[in-house]
């Protein structure tokens, strides 16, 4: 028998995803077989085209969920912008600012603590849009050459997004989630009480730090007469 080169290496590492057709909100699965070594990176991108209005453009990811391990990196591109705003709500938003270079900004940030967060893109721009592209790299560990990553698709936008695992980068097609009547005329609502309790933060923040400030003064008021 005739042995060729390379011919013990002929199962390649691959991947598969469950479900197939996702549906945008489901949480789905890859599963990896066949990989090398103790890790292997998974990579899941999609393309965002937001419009720009008065100079500028502004796109909002709700329930961004970071798995556990900081072995991560998160990824912001900005095609036709001027600059690059990443501002991500933890206790307090906290902001990554970018110019571009050639039309492109560019900001990325690596061991992310894993958590689900609100993250707020936006910039200036002079074009009539602007091309986001949005990538999450995670580090996972490989068991007898076979590892399973599950990602929430809650994040991203309905169409087409691109799934890299190893070697072997898929296109998939997230289908939009079929509403019903009553979610229809509820949103609105929700999206309203969602702007109520946001505002109720910043204001509850604004008492704290006030009440912190008078405290202060208080106290250095009170030692000054202390000394006298």
């Amino acid at each position: 028998m005739v042995t060729f080169p390379g011919a013990a290496s002929a199962a390649a590492n691959s991947w598969e995803l469950v479900p197939e057709s996702p549906v945008a909100g489901d949480i789905i699965e890859i599963k990896g077989s066949n990989f090398t070594g103790d890790t292997a990176e998974v990579l899941v991108s999609f393309e965002k085209d937001v419009p720009v209005s008065e100079g500028r453009y502004e796109y909002l990811l709700e329930n961004v969920e970071i798995s556990p391990g900081f072995k991560n990196r998160f990824n912001v591109q900005a095609k036709g912008a001027e600059d690059l705003n990443v501002r991500v709500k933890m206790i307090l938003w906290i902001s990554r600012t970018a110019k571009a270079k050639g039309g492109v900004a560019e900001i990325s940030q690596s061991a992310v603590p894993p958590g689900t967060y609100q993250i707020r893109i936006d910039g200036k721009s002079n074009a009539s849009e602007v091309k986001l592209r949005i990538t999450g790299r995670q580090q996972m560990e490989v068991n007898s050459g076979n590892f399973s990553y599950r990602y929430n698709t809650e994040s991203i936008p309905a169409g087409n997004f691109e799934i890299k695992a190893g070697n072997t980068t898929k296109q998939v097609t997230l289908k939009p989630a079929e509403k019903l009547p009553s979610d229809v005329n509820t949103s609105p609502g929700k999206k309203e009480s969602s702007k109520k309790d946001f505002s109720g933060e910043w204001k509850n923040w604004n008492i704290l730090a006030a009440g912190t400030l008078t405290g202060v003064i208080l106290l250095l008021f009170y030692s000054r007469r202390k000394k006298r």
